[in-house]
């Protein structure tokens, strides 16, 4: 006993880590609560419309709504979702799709990671470079030249570039309209499927990154320009540090509001390519879990809440992990 404790006062990090993933079940224990009481308050539930078909047995439906327990209490429901998912890991059955959510699951979500992944990668790759260079030799006309175009990207909603990337590939046939995948595509190589993906990829990825890149360029410019302005640069400037010194203070300094506010980033990995997905067809998370919200599919959408609650507890989580990281002042306990 006394060696785990001894082991735990060693590593204050692990303890972090233990503590907060603990505290996530509690969390999303009260989200999928709310979740069920407030969609018993909603007028009836999936099958309610195909009592309005004549050509359907209300007998049948019935005899569904008892199947997937839509004719229990809102609570009792919630027991026994929760029962499922502890002994069995089972998160439901999907309404309209008469399938398991994680098989629904599996076949997209990884599109959704692959699209999202690199989406940001190459916002970060390209915008703090682009970043530092514009605030550490500012050009007036180039900066605001680059302050206007990153303001038109970012103002543009996201569907909006999503549409004009569909014009595009219609008008060139360059790119392809819809899909992740060629029809072809279990017959090809490795080589050939990883280069298909990347065909279909492209026109997504580039509509994703254009309102990422901007976004970012703008925040970090900004923290890095008031960062260069304050009076410690001027200090170390007149000990003689070189450009790369300078640069690694700002950095460092700006940085750290940078991360606390990048907390949420991680949850918009799956929701920030809702609108890609449905003007693409690109069969991701986003646009199945928009179709479930649409058809009242309960455990899909309840999913949906499941994985957003959990990735934004995580992104705060690694918020808190980098934050120590980057300043020394900030301790982990």
């Amino acid at each position: 006993m006394n060696r785990i404790k001894l082991f735990f006062s060693k590593h204050p990090l692990l303890v972090f880590i233990i503590r907060r993933i603990a505290s996530m079940i509690p969390i999303l224990f009260i989200v999928t609560f709310v979740f069920f009481f407030f969609m018993s308050l909603a007028p009836g539930d999936y099958f309610s419309s195909f009592y309005a078909d004549p050509e359907m047995d209300p007998a049948i439906i019935d005899k569904y709504r008892v199947e997937f327990g839509l004719d229990q209490p809102f609570y009792i429901q919630f027991l026994m979702w929760w029962k499922n998912l502890l002994l069995h890991g089972d998160l439901g059955m999907s309404f309209s799709y008469n399938q398991p959510i994680l098989k629904l699951l599996n076949t997209r979500i990884w599109n959704t990671v692959f699209l999202n992944f690199f989406s940001l990668l190459f916002t970060y790759i390209i915008s703090y470079p682009l970043s530092f260079y514009f605030s550490y030799k500012p050009n007036k006309a180039l900066d605001k030249t680059v302050n206007f175009i990153t303001l038109l990207f970012y103002s543009v909603p996201g569907f909006f570039l999503a549409l004009i990337g569909l014009i595009i590939a219609a008008r060139t046939g360059v790119f392809p309209l819809t899909g992740a995948t060629s029809v072809n595509y279990d017959s090809l190589s490795a080589l050939g499927k990883f280069s298909d993906r990347v065909h279909h990829i492209i026109l997504p990825l580039l509509v994703g990154f254009i309102g990422g890149i901007a976004g970012s360029l703008r925040s970090m410019k900004v923290l890095l320009q008031e960062e260069f302005n304050k009076p410690y640069i001027t200090a170390v400037r007149a000990k003689g540090v070189g450009d790369a010194g300078v640069i690694k203070h700002a950095f460092r300094n700006a940085l750290i509001p940078f991360i606390t506010g990048s907390a949420g980033t991680i949850a918009g990995l799956f929701s920030g390519s809702v609108f890609v997905e449905i003007i693409f067809s690109y069969p991701g998370v986003g646009r199945l879990l928009y179709e479930a919200t649409l058809r009242q599919d309960y455990y899909l959408v309840l999913t949906n809440m499941i994985i957003g609650s959990f990735l934004v507890l995580v992104g705060i989580m690694l918020s808190d992990i980098l934050l120590a990281i980057a300043d020394p002042r900030v301790r982990i306990k």
